[in-house]
Protein backbone atom coordinates (compact mmCIF):
# COMPACT_ATOMS: atom_id res chain seq x y z
CA UNK A 1 0.00 0.00 0.00
CA UNK A 2 2.62 2.38 0.80
CA UNK A 3 3.75 1.93 -2.79
CA UNK A 4 0.31 2.86 -4.32
CA UNK A 5 0.49 6.15 -2.02
CA UNK A 6 3.56 7.32 -3.21
CA UNK A 7 2.89 6.50 -6.81
CA UNK A 8 -0.66 8.43 -6.73
CA UNK A 9 1.22 10.94 -5.32
CA UNK A 10 3.74 11.87 -7.87
CA UNK A 11 0.63 11.68 -10.25
CA UNK A 12 -0.97 14.84 -8.12
CA UNK A 13 2.33 16.34 -7.85
CA UNK A 14 2.50 20.14 -9.15
CA UNK A 15 6.20 20.15 -8.60
CA UNK A 16 7.24 21.53 -12.66
CA UNK A 17 3.73 22.40 -13.97
CA UNK A 18 3.14 26.19 -14.75
CA UNK A 19 -0.45 27.17 -15.04
CA UNK A 20 0.55 29.95 -17.31
CA UNK A 21 1.96 28.11 -20.11
CA UNK A 22 -1.10 28.52 -22.64
CA UNK A 23 -0.38 32.22 -22.10
CA UNK A 24 2.86 31.99 -24.07
CA UNK A 25 1.99 29.74 -26.94
CA UNK A 26 -0.91 32.24 -27.19
CA UNK A 27 1.21 35.25 -27.39
CA UNK A 28 3.41 33.13 -30.09
CA UNK A 29 0.72 32.53 -32.39
CA UNK A 30 -0.77 36.18 -32.52
CA UNK A 31 2.63 36.60 -33.07
CA UNK A 32 3.10 34.37 -35.73
CA UNK A 33 -0.26 35.41 -37.08
CA UNK A 34 0.57 39.19 -37.29
CA UNK A 35 4.19 38.60 -39.07
CA UNK A 36 2.78 37.02 -41.44
CA UNK A 37 0.06 39.25 -42.46
CA UNK A 38 2.98 42.06 -42.78
CA UNK A 39 3.40 43.08 -46.46
CA UNK A 40 7.02 41.83 -47.72
CA UNK A 41 9.05 44.16 -49.49
CA UNK A 42 8.51 43.63 -52.93
CA UNK A 43 4.74 45.18 -52.14
CA UNK A 44 6.05 47.82 -51.15
CA UNK A 45 6.52 50.82 -54.42
CA UNK A 46 8.58 53.07 -53.57
CA UNK A 47 8.57 57.00 -55.04
CA UNK A 48 12.49 57.36 -56.85
CA UNK A 49 11.16 61.08 -57.88
CA UNK A 50 11.87 61.75 -53.97
CA UNK A 51 15.14 61.23 -54.42
CA UNK A 52 15.70 63.59 -57.01
CA UNK A 53 17.98 66.78 -57.51
CA UNK A 54 16.88 68.54 -55.20
CA UNK A 55 17.76 66.18 -52.69
CA UNK A 56 21.46 66.24 -54.06
CA UNK A 57 21.41 69.88 -53.82
CA UNK A 58 20.53 69.41 -50.07
CA UNK A 59 23.11 67.18 -49.61
CA UNK A 60 25.93 69.43 -51.38
CA UNK A 61 24.33 72.32 -48.65
CA UNK A 62 24.20 70.02 -45.61
CA UNK A 63 27.60 69.45 -46.31
CA UNK A 64 29.37 72.65 -46.19
CA UNK A 65 31.51 74.00 -43.08
CA UNK A 66 30.31 76.56 -40.96
CA UNK A 67 28.19 74.10 -38.80
CA UNK A 68 26.06 76.02 -36.65
CA UNK A 69 25.46 74.26 -32.95
CA UNK A 70 21.84 75.26 -31.45
CA UNK A 71 21.25 77.54 -28.48
CA UNK A 72 20.75 73.83 -26.39
CA UNK A 73 22.48 71.59 -28.01
CA UNK A 74 21.81 68.35 -26.58
CA UNK A 75 21.09 64.19 -27.22
CA UNK A 76 17.97 64.68 -28.81
CA UNK A 77 20.09 66.58 -31.58
CA UNK A 78 23.10 64.49 -31.76
CA UNK A 79 22.26 62.08 -33.75
CA UNK A 80 21.34 64.65 -36.55
CA UNK A 81 24.44 66.36 -35.97
CA UNK A 82 26.71 63.22 -36.09
CA UNK A 83 24.88 62.84 -39.79
CA UNK A 84 25.95 66.54 -40.92
CA UNK A 85 29.17 66.67 -39.19
CA UNK A 86 30.59 62.85 -40.86
CA UNK A 87 29.57 65.07 -44.13
CA UNK A 88 30.91 67.99 -43.22
CA UNK A 89 34.44 66.37 -42.60
CA UNK A 90 34.26 63.97 -45.62
CA UNK A 91 33.58 67.28 -48.28
CA UNK A 92 35.75 69.62 -46.37
CA UNK A 93 39.71 70.01 -45.22
CA UNK A 94 39.03 73.19 -42.88
CA UNK A 95 35.63 72.85 -40.60
CA UNK A 96 34.33 75.62 -39.03
CA UNK A 97 31.52 75.30 -36.00
CA UNK A 98 29.90 78.56 -35.16
CA UNK A 99 29.24 77.69 -31.44
CA UNK A 100 28.41 81.74 -30.43
CA UNK A 101 24.42 80.79 -29.91
CA UNK A 102 25.20 78.01 -27.57
CA UNK A 103 23.39 78.38 -24.05
CA UNK A 104 23.65 74.40 -23.18
CA UNK A 105 25.33 71.63 -24.31
CA UNK A 106 25.50 68.61 -23.00
CA UNK A 107 28.34 65.50 -22.32
CA UNK A 108 27.17 63.97 -25.99
CA UNK A 109 27.36 66.79 -27.67
CA UNK A 110 30.54 67.75 -26.35
CA UNK A 111 32.05 64.15 -26.80
CA UNK A 112 30.95 64.23 -30.71
CA UNK A 113 32.74 67.58 -30.69
CA UNK A 114 35.91 65.50 -29.47
CA UNK A 115 35.52 62.94 -31.48
CA UNK A 116 35.59 64.87 -34.25
CA UNK A 117 38.91 66.84 -33.71
CA UNK A 118 40.45 63.57 -33.46
CA UNK A 119 39.60 62.24 -36.72
CA UNK A 120 39.67 65.15 -38.70
CA UNK A 121 43.91 65.30 -37.06
CA UNK A 122 43.85 61.44 -38.30
CA UNK A 123 42.93 62.84 -41.88
CA UNK A 124 44.93 66.11 -41.40
CA UNK A 125 42.14 68.03 -41.24
CA UNK A 126 41.18 71.00 -39.05
CA UNK A 127 38.35 71.71 -37.01
CA UNK A 128 38.11 75.41 -35.88
CA UNK A 129 35.45 76.67 -33.16
CA UNK A 130 34.10 80.38 -34.28
CA UNK A 131 33.02 82.42 -32.02
CA UNK A 132 32.53 80.04 -29.16
CA UNK A 133 29.78 81.13 -26.07
CA UNK A 134 30.93 81.97 -22.66
CA UNK A 135 28.07 78.89 -21.81
CA UNK A 136 30.40 76.71 -24.05
CA UNK A 137 33.68 77.09 -23.02
CA UNK A 138 32.40 77.16 -19.54
CA UNK A 139 30.92 73.50 -20.33
CA UNK A 140 34.38 72.35 -21.80
CA UNK A 141 36.69 73.69 -19.00
CA UNK A 142 33.95 71.78 -16.69
CA UNK A 143 34.90 68.50 -18.47
CA UNK A 144 38.77 68.76 -19.05
CA UNK A 145 37.85 69.08 -22.74
CA UNK A 146 38.84 72.81 -23.24
CA UNK A 147 42.50 72.16 -24.67
CA UNK A 148 41.30 69.11 -27.01
CA UNK A 149 39.18 71.32 -28.88
CA UNK A 150 41.07 74.54 -28.68
CA UNK A 151 38.73 77.14 -27.29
Amino acid sequence: MVKNDETENENNSLIGYDPLAWMDQEFEDNVAEEIEALPSSSDIDIDDSAFGEDNENADAEYSQSPVHLDASSNIQHVVMLHERLKKVLAANDHIEINASDVASIDTATLQLLVALKKDAVKLQKTVVFDSPSPRFIESAKLLGLRDILGV
